[in-house]
């Protein structure tokens, strides 16, 4: 257990001090839990120091923390850390006011029980109170998670061997859109994960789909899982990014015609119960990049047809399925949002 060092104190996640943006786990106001990457805490605060405290609850080897102060931004190679743990930040800042996110790289790999910051004795902390011009959820793999995002001498190249530490939600093309938008973000992204369970490639083990997953706060089969309150969060457009993942074990399932029916009557049936709870939100289908048979974007051309809604668009990127046979780095992945920025100012939002 950590204790708090001389002339500093502690500022708890439920003393108003905070804005917290992502789909998190609030049940317990006092310990906010971590769930989806890019979910994260902001706060302004006066002083010379700032360490951040936390429960890392892991479900793999490597687990990292985000965390940016006045626009640098670094990262907490975190431990074993199944009791509440000290990280401290920085030191020795000049006496002023400085500004903190605090922010999860990672999807599943972890969940990360926040306890609050440690700031100097005579500190002030306040909410930052942004102001947000939109509002948008997104649905996708490890792309939209920004896995691997920071091997960025590998632009159009296989993966380096990695282990997560190159896992970046804040350069996925989501965030990055959201940036551009000045949209408040809610990322559910998962790398492996595919429509239907028993596909893809998330939990090897017990693979886990997008369907068991989409509706819910905390989702990793190896915890209980923690459905979602949607009224929480109306967005404006949403984004679904799936198809990826979806043709193993058999990536020639798609091509007949009765998997292909079960597939998009499946996908079609995601869509429409988060159309009925996100009612007059935008929908943009795609899928990314990164290399994949065109077969699942002729899918999602025939569900926007079957759909035959305004409100439901396919959009393809310039270099959609053919930009990179690894993931796509923080550049490749800011092409991507790009596109999407131009869709979006002339497509959807009106």
């Amino acid at each position: 257990m950590y204790t708090i060092p001389e002339n500093k104190k502690l500022i708890t996640p439920d003393s108003g001090a905070f804005q917290y943006m992502g789909r998190i786990d609030f049940d317990d106001p006092a310990r906010p839990v971590l769930v989806w990457p890019a979910s994260c805490a902001e706060t302004i605060f006066t002083g010379t120091s700032v360490g951040v405290v936390f429960k890392n609850i892991k479900m793999q080897d490597y687990t990292s923390l985000g965390y940016i102060i006045d626009g640098v931004q670094g990262r907490i190679e975190m431990g074993d850390e199944y009791e509440d743990t000290l990280y401290m930040l920085a030191e020795g800042l000049e006496d002023k006011e400085h500004t903190l996110k605090i922010f999860k790289r990672l999807a599943a790999a972890h969940y990360v029980d926040f306890g609050g910051i440690v700031v100097d004795e005579n500190a002030v902390c306040r909410n930052p109170e942004k102001k947000y011009d939109y509002k948008l959820e997104v649905y996708g793999d490890s792309v939209t998670a920004g896995e691997v995002t920071e091997a960025i001498w590998y632009e159009g190249q296989c993966d380096p061997a990695h282990h997560s530490q190159y896992d970046n939600s804040h350069f996925s093309y989501a965030s990055s859109l959201a940036r551009k938008l000045n949209a408040e973000l809610h990322l559910m992204g998962q790398g492996g994960i595919a429509l239907f369970d028993g596909t893809g490639y998330f939990c090897s083990d017990q693979l886990t789909g997008m369907l068991s997953c989409y509706d819910k706060i905390q989702y990793s089969p190896y915890k209980d899982r923690k459905a979602w309150d949607f009224s929480r969060f109306t967005p404006d457009a949403v984004i679904i990014a799936i198809g990826q993942n979806d043709h193993n074990p058999d990536p020639e399932r798609i091509k007949t015609p009765e998997y292909r029916r079960k597939w998009k009557d499946a996908y079609i049936g995601m869509l429409n119960d988060l159309r009925e709870k996100h009612k007059g939100a935008k929908f943009v289908l795609i899928l990314t990049v990164l290399g994949h048979d065109k077969t699942w974007d002729e899918a999602l051309d025939e569900i926007v047809a079957e759909v035959n809604s305004p409100d439901v668009t396919h959009f393809t990127f310039t270099r959609c399925g053919c930009g990179t046979n690894g993931h796509p780095r923080a550049t490749e992945q800011e092409e991507m949002a790009s596109e999407l920025f131009q869709y979006f100012k002339t497509n959807i939002i009106r």
